[in-house]
Order: structure tokens, then C-alpha cells, then sequence
């Protein structure tokens, strides 16, 4: 089995930069990048392998998740693509040059490419990814070039506003 976390970046702070690709996060979504990535651990949901969209936000949330699940964050693999915008078989033709040792490979991105890929990807309609939102996709395959589109299945789906009740 392979299984791909997708995780929407954290919250951020209101465009008051030049540029969208420096907006940093907030105290609010550090603590809820936080919260999911706890959720992960005591669930033992381990990521082998980080990718994340280079801008600043999605690589403070890697970062974050990094820290709690014991990943080193000058491993974090940082990938233009996924600021720039992609399509889901882009997407896939990148995820089939994955090392096949790597059984749990995460993804920091941004919407709405983040929200439409877990959609493409799996057996759900994600109309709702709000910041930080992470799907966890299984796919029974043992090689990354054999995912395709919803070939997936949702084993887990969490958000901040669940655990803040």
C-alpha cells in the first residue's frame, strides 16, 4: 500500500506583501498545523518523505508537521509546481518518479489545486478544504507510477475547527 497526505497550508496572514509567495503564517495557523499534526502522530501516521510548494507559508506548515513527526526540515523537498499550479496528471507523472521505498509521502500545498487533486485522486468530493485540512489517501499498489485518479481511498480526513469545539 501507498499512501499520500495532502495537506492545505496553514493560515496566513492578509496580502499586505508585494508578493503572495512571502506571506507568513499567522499564530493561528502555526497552532492548528500544530493540532493536525499531533492528530497524525497519535494516530501513527508517519510521513518517509516532505514535499512542499516553496512559498513561505506551505514551508512554515511543513515545518511545523516536520518537527512533530521527527522529519528533518533540510529534507523537505521543496517544488515549484505546486505553487505555480498543476493539473492532476501533472501531478501524478511527478509522484511516479517517487522512490518506492517511500510508503507515506506528505504534500504541502495551496488551493484550490490541493483541494481538486484529493478529489481527482480519491473516492470524495473535497468542496470543503479549509486551511490546514489534510486528507490521508490510500492506494492499494506497492509502486508510485501505478496511482491514478480515483483509485483512492480516504482512510482519514481532519481540520482544525474539529478539534476546537
Amino acid at each position: 500500500m501507498k499512501r499520500l497526505i495532502l495537506v492545505r497550508h496553514a493560515k496566513t496572514e492578509h496580502q499586505n506583501y508585494d508578493r503572495d509567495f512571502d506571506r507568513k503564517l499567522i499564530s493561528r495557523g502555526k497552532n492548528d498545523a500544530a493540532i493536525i499534526a499531533e492528530q497524525l502522530k497519535n494516530k501513527n501516521i508517519i510521513p518517509d518523505y516532505f514535499i512542499c510548494s516553496p512559498a513561505k507559508r506551505a514551508k512554515q506548515t511543513a515545518e511545523i508537521f516536520a518537527e512533530t513527526l521527527g522529519y528533518q526540515n533540510e529534507n523537505i523537498d521543496e517544488q515549484q509546481f505546486l505553487y505555480d499550479g498543476y493539473t492532476t496528471s501533472g501531478f501524478l507523472n511527478f509522484n511516479s518518479m517517487l522512490d518506492n521505498s517511500y510508503k507515506t509521502v506528505i504534500v504541502f500545498a495551496h488551493n484550490p489545486d490541493i483541494a481538486l487533486l484529493a478529489t481527482a485522486l480519491s473516492d470524495e468530493d473535497f468542496y470543503h478544504f479549509p486551511t490546514t485540512a489534510t486528507a490521508v489517501i490510500d492506494f492499494d499498489t506497492d509502486k508510485w507510477e501505478r496511482i491514478n485518479a480515483r483509485e483512492g481511498k480516504v482512510s482519514l480526513f481532519l481540520y482544525p475547527r474539529i478539534f476546537k469545539q
